[in-house]
């Protein structure tokens, strides 16, 4: 059998989709739960690569009951990423029954697919492969959009989940560069766009026919895979050393806890602000790059949900935000009377900051410039 270059770079991304999922399963590796449900979404991944394979390759048509299989285990790929993308945020996260309801769409469609594919005779089989020549182009538009719109659901309320979670992170930590799940955010974005692009491309394979060859598809299946892929492999493996998830008790303490505009305080939460100011001033807590709400209100003496409950409710701003100003306004400090020679970086870190990203985004919004402008402007 004669491979094209997009035959091999399809067998490239399921190989390596493939082989991250068995390294996952390894002993050492296999503990994490996130790691187990990133290896079954890797292999459904891989399902899905190999239908646009078989196309391509003719194979299809050689084993008709091939056909389709892609399609089938590929439908448990979008709940699959929804779980994983929950087990990365918490840390006591779990497999329970109630996750198998997860697997519900790929039951339903499957037995759809039994009855109406894989029981036909053969030569029906052909039949429908050949008039409906695209890789996962269905017989039924009707079952087509049913597939992806359950698909566009499942990542959008993966994405909207991501979401909420940063929103906690924000509340309850000082230092976002190992608490951020953006790159998972971006990839399921992205992801979206690519099934948008292929309902249309589904719906409008049943009107025209004739609109794009299989090649076609295949190629960009192939690019769009071998991206996708590569990008899920550099994000995925840094994450488990870097990101620690939240508890039950911090998801807990954030989950009521709505950063909004600052309203009237009582007298007892106007002392508390005091407290909380008079502590930041004099002893710096901030500097601790890795300071939490927990331990800012171990320092304080009180419960972490009243501390929590102040910040939001008496400065409408969550704790990061807090935190943040202290850390700019003493990075300002350091550049007007910074000695010739003192880098950025170093002024970075000695406010408090462990992200450059994080830092320059922040100071640029707190005064209108970037780090180095503004110790142009103060120098001399």
């Amino acid at each position: 059998m004669y491979l094209t270059l997009v035959d091999l770079v399809l067998a490239t991304s399921i190989i390596q989709s493939l082989g991250l999922a068995v390294f996952l399963l390894l002993p050492e590796t296999f503990r994490l739960v996130s790691n187990r449900l990133l290896a079954a979404s890797l292999i459904t991944f891989a399902a899905g690569l190999g239908e646009f394979f078989l196309y391509s390759t003719g194979l299809a048509l050689e084993h008709p009951n091939l056909a389709y299989l892609g399609t089938l285990v590929g439908l448990l790929q979008a709940g699959l990423l929804y779980v994983y993308a929950k087990s990365l945020m918490y840390k006591d996260f779990r497999l329970q029954p109630r996750h198998a309801l997860h697997t519900l769409p790929f039951w339903v469609i499957s037995a759809i697919f039994l009855v109406e594919y894989y029981l036909q005779p053969t030569a029906v089989k052909l039949d429908i492969l050949i008039n409906r020549d695209h890789p996962g182009v269905l017989t039924s538009p009707l079952l087509a959009v049913g597939i992806h719109l359950v698909f566009l659901g499942y990542l959008w309320a993966t994405i909207h989940a991501l979401g909420r979670f940063g929103t906690t992170v924000r509340q309850l930590f000082s230092n976002l560069a190992n608490k951020q799940l953006a790159w998972l955010r971006t990839l399921l974005i992205l992801y979206a766009i690519a099934w948008v692009i292929s309902l249309i491309y589904c719906l409008s394979a049943h009107v025209f026919t004739d609109l794009v060859s299989v090649r076609t598809i295949s190629a960009i299946g192939a690019i769009s895979g071998f991206l996708f892929i590569n990008y899920l492999l550099i994000h995925a493996l840094r994450q488990p050393g870097i990101f620690s998830g939240l508890s039950a008790d911090e998801a807990q303490l954030a989950k009521t806890e709505t950063p909004g505009r600052a309203a009237l305080v009582s007298s007892e939460d106007a002392g508390l602000l005091r407290q909380l100011d008079r502590h930041m001033t004099e002893n710096q807590p901030y500097l601790d790059a890795d300071l939490t709400v927990n331990q800012l209100a171990d320092q304080l003496g009180i419960p972490t949900r009243d501390l929590s409950r102040t910040i939001n409710e008496g400065l409408g701003k969550n704790f990061f935000e807090l935190i943040s100003d202290y850390r700019i306004a003493e990075a300002r400090r350091q550049l007007e009377r910074a000695e010739p020679g003192t880098t950025i970086l170093e002024v970075m870190y000695d406010a408090g900051f462990n992200s450059k990203s994080v830092f320059n985004t922040a100071f640029k919004k707190a005064t209108g410039m970037t780090p180095s402008a503004y110790r142009a402007q103060h120098s001399g």
